[in-house]
């Protein structure tokens, strides 16, 4: 199963993601992208930061596991088969066009369960200022992404809601609650 996290830039998904690999043992599906990397991000880490050729080679290859496209700003994301552990379910931070394309195009037999990170734009702005980001990059980056991740939510193509307007143990204390819905232990009690 892929327990794929969805939400807004800086909405609160490496929170969560994070969460659930450190409490319940679940590895990442690592992506590739080519959208420049952040300052605080390690190649390999939150993503495989690739060229836009590197990303045509991946694309043809015939394990391709989710591709999306932002519209507004051209950046690509794809993750392949041989990304995902062995015989593991997994996390995979992903949006909601990369769900859309592993429910059409992706290979069969893989389950996906989608948590809707759910954060306000104002509450998204305050964080990002808090830790050093630049508002005027997460205006951008919220402007480019608004309308697909509006829609989502309003269609309500997710499989859980976890609201993030609250403090950290609230969003948690809803995590937890997702796992017990899709029978996943803590590695303590495995």
């Amino acid at each position: 199963m892929i327990i794929a996290i969805v939400g807004k830039t800086n909405s609160g998904k490496d929170t969560a993601a994070q969460y659930i690999h450190d409490t319940y043992n679940i590895p990442f599906v690592v992506s590739a992208t080519t959208r420049p990397m952040r300052d605080y991000e390690t190649d390999g880490r939150e993503h495989w930061f690739i060229s836009k050729e590197e990303m045509e080679e991946l694309k043809a290859r015939d394990d391709v596991l989710a591709y999306t496209i932002n519209d507004k700003t051209g950046i690509e994301y794809a993750a392949t088969l041989k990304d995902i552990p062995e015989g593991s379910d997994c996390i995979y931070i992903i949006n909601p066009e990369g769900i859309r394309w592993f429910k059409r195009y992706g290979p069969k037999g893989i389950d996906i369960s989608a948590i809707y990170i759910d954060c306000d734009e104002e509450t998204i702005i305050h964080r990002g200022v808090h830790r050093g980001d630049n508002p005027e990059v997460l205006w951008k980056r919220l402007d480019s992404e608004r309308t697909e991740f509006n829609a989502y939510k309003a269609n309500g193509d997710y499989d859980y809601l976890v609201d993030n307007n609250g403090d950290k143990d609230y969003m948690l204390a809803q995590i937890d609650e997702v796992a017990s819905h899709l029978n996943i232990s803590r590695e303590e009690e495995r």
